[in-house]
């Protein structure tokens, strides 16, 4: 079988999801699900990749999370034009989130840990309903015509796929050969593409209500208040000097995502530095230069997770660096890695990756 050519697969995912008129956002959200899912867990390139669907419950919710809150006077916003007809998937993400809230937790991992039962058991629910919908639907044209199966074999899914078919199947769809590869190298062109999609389709539903320049970071961007808990904590351990550039930190300082949230929506300690404003606004989406990942990568387990316990906040090392050498195993030679201000590296052919 001649390998799969990532570009390709990435144009015709796009076209699929061009085609016809969506309802919801849930097929842009386990598309999502799913390359985060191939960059967190890189497989040999001609490989086949099996891919749980709980877990891609799970990279849902952590897409949701952040858009169930109210955005300014406009209030919830709705992403599914169906709403009325039983509880949808954003439902479900906004009822976990105002437990997550009388308990004083502001992430799904916090939540997770607090409320395991209650976590598993909406997870299985959200599972069905992704098989039943978004996975059954994604690889149709419009979401409704049959097409040719290119990322995973559907054929064992419907509307109405069962918890038997699911057991019989271990609750898994199978990328083809060479998908999850495909996937993971097409992701920084692909994740835009729907992001901007999903931006167009929550203005689309809500018309009435929206006429707001800011929509694309408010559904997108950081929650900058949560992981700002953990600044202070941060602070002390790099001695009061910003990460990337070492100069003394000023009173207000940014708590950054190293590998960047608009890339990999990874929230951990492992992943979160403080920096100075310069450094932080010049980075942004940037790749940092290899030497900043190692040193993020470096930094003692015991004390990320002493900063991370009381807040109960996860560290995810093993995540963070499986993604890093996704993303820069799977960069072209070339590629700029933002250094500090104004300055960058270029990724080198082979540079071993961290």
């Amino acid at each position: 079988m001649a390998p799969i050519d990532a570009l390709d697969l990435g144009a015709r995912t796009a076209q699929l999801l061009a085609t016809g008129r969506r309802v919801s956002t849930y097929k842009l959200a386990v598309l999502n699900a799913l390359v985060q899912h191939c960059l967190e867990h890189p497989v040999t390139d001609d490989a086949p990749a099996r891919v749980p669907i709980p877990d891609l419950a799970d990279r849902v919710v952590e897409a949701y999370w952040p858009q169930v809150r109210a955005f300014g006077r406009v209030g919830l916003l709705r992403q599914n034009e169906q709403a009325g007809r039983g509880t949808t998937v954003v439902d479900t993400v906004r009822e976990l989130r105002t437990l997550a809230k009388r308990r004083g937790l502001s992430t799904p991992a916090q939540l997770r840990a607090a409320e395991p039962a209650t976590w598993q058991r909406t997870r299985r629910a959200l599972a069905i309903v992704l098989a039943q919908q978004p996975l059954f639907a994604l690889q149709r044209s419009g979401g409704r015509e049959p097409g040719v199966a290119f990322l995973y074999d559907d054929t064992w899914l419907s509307k109405k796929v069962t918890v038997a078919a699911l057991d019989a199947h271990a609750w898994s769809v199978e990328l083809f050969p060479g998908v999850s590869t495909a996937l993971r190298r097409v992701a920084p062109m692909l994740q835009p593409v729907v992001q901007q999609w999903w931006v167009e389709d929550v203005q689309r539903m809500n018309r009435d209500e929206l006429d707001v320049p800011d929509l694309h970071g408010f559904l997108f961007g950081a929650e900058r208040t949560a992981v700002a808990r953990l600044a202070p904590g941060l602070r002390e351990h790099q001695d009061g000097r910003c990460f990337y550039c070492a100069a003394p930190l000023p009173a207000q300082v940014h708590v950054d995502h190293v590998l960047p949230w608009s890339r990999v929506a990874i929230d951990g300690v492992r992943n979160l530095v403080v920096a100075d404003p310069r450094c932080n606004g010049d980075k942004l989406a940037s790749l940092p230069a290899l030497d900043h990942v190692r040193a993020a990568l470096g930094r003692p387990e015991a004390d990320l997770a002493a900063i991370a316990a009381p807040l109960r906040w996860p560290v995810e090392t093993e995540r963070v660096r499986a993604t890093a050498r996704s993303l820069y195993g799977a960069a072209p030679a070339g590629t700029p890695l933002w250094r500090r201000a104004g300055l960058y590296d270029f990724l080198a052919a082979g540079a071993p990756v961290p």
